[in-house]
């Protein structure tokens, strides 16, 4: 507990000596009295209660209401749990929406999931600034990086393969790294830390030392970069734009959207971040928690501790009624 009037607290002593004082005194002046009657029988039938008894419950009951009153004038409060350091947290979100998004063996569609991610992220607030990117051979800047969360929420609608070149159909994750550190750079904050999550299938189509470079060139900057892996091992078989018809490759053989899980693996494990696999809301909510453990965010909010101004005052104030009730002669009505 703390007082935001201190000082009052002072005046609580004095006035318990003299609240005391006078209680006694009054004792003092009933034993006199009884005396002067000649008894306690005589005195009795002359006032009709005992007046010579030890005020032991008024000292007690009275000591108690002041030192309850004085507390609450003294401004008592309870101590509120301190807030734990958070670290600022910038957020670059890159999704893939090269044609192998597309695929469905996770209902309704990899990419649905991806912007499903996307949309729970920014609602869960678990970064100060976040940009959003989409890319496929190329990255391309949607929202730079923003603390206005309602920006990115409205163009994550807009994260989907038709949004680029139908010629631009790769998946380049090293290229993609290194224009999100450069976007990160261009607007890099000394004391925030740059976290980088890739939300793809992992199907690259440039080598992986030229994927894990990046990356490591990413850690150098300062940067950590986490994956997001959607889709499955046994892939799926992609069709055309707007058709049920299936896509060929130019051997006349169906496209099937592979996974390479080891490679998101490996990102997230050189980026000094962590892999989450993407295929339920349970998944969604796991990399949302460990997203805010960067800051040291957490998800509970802690209630604030009650205040017990309004208690302490109502058992004061009862506690000084039951002094006057004593005084009165409520409990000492009886014959000696």
């Amino acid at each position: 507990m703390t007082f935001q009037r201190p000082e009052l607290i002072g005046l609580i002593p004095a006035m318990l000596f003299v609240v005391s004082v006078a209680i006694l005194g009054h004792w003092r002046r009933g034993v006199r009295l009884v005396d002067a009657y000649g008894g306690r029988q005589a005195a009795f039938r002359l006032i009709g209660r005992r007046v010579d008894l030890f005020p032991s419950l008024r000292l007690v009951s009275t000591f108690l209401g002041v030192a309850l009153l004085g507390s609450v004038f003294s401004g008592i409060a309870p101590v509120q749990p301190e807030e734990a350091p958070v670290t600022p947290v910038d957020l670059l979100i890159a999704v893939d929406v090269s044609q192998s998004m597309t695929g469905n063996d996770i209902e309704p569609s990899r990419i649905a999931w991806a912007q499903r991610l996307v949309e729970d992220i920014i609602g869960a607030g678990v970064a100060d600034r976040v940009g959003l990117s989409i890319f496929a051979d190329w990255s391309y800047q949607l929202v730079p990086l923003t603390d206005d969360s309602d920006v990115v929420s409205f163009f994550s609608p807009w994260v989907v393969p038709s949004l680029i070149s139908a010629r631009d159909q790769g998946t380049s994750l090293g290229v993609l790294i290194e224009d999100v550190i450069e976007e990160w750079e261009r607007r890099s904050r000394p004391d925030a830390s740059p976290v980088v999550l890739v939300v793809s299938d992992g199907e690259a189509h440039d080598s992986q030392d030229m994927v894990i470079t990046s990356t490591r060139s990413a850690v150098e900057s300062g940067a950590t970069i986490w994956t997001a892996g959607i889709g499955t091992v046994s892939g799926a078989s992609l069709t055309l734009t707007g058709s049920t018809a299936p896509l060929l490759d130019g051997s006349g053989l169906p496209v099937v959207a592979g996974y390479d899980e080891e490679l998101l693996r490996q990102i997230a494990d050189v980026g000094r971040g962590a892999f989450h696999q993407i295929e339920d809301e349970a998944s969604i909510r796991s990399l949302i928690a460990d997203l805010r453990s960067v800051s040291g965010r957490t998800e509970t909010i802690e209630e604030p501790a009650s205040d017990p101004t309004v208690w302490l005052l109502l058992i004061g104030l009862a506690l000084l009624v039951f002094e006057a009730l004593l005084d009165a002669g409520l409990t000492t009505r009886r014959a000696p």
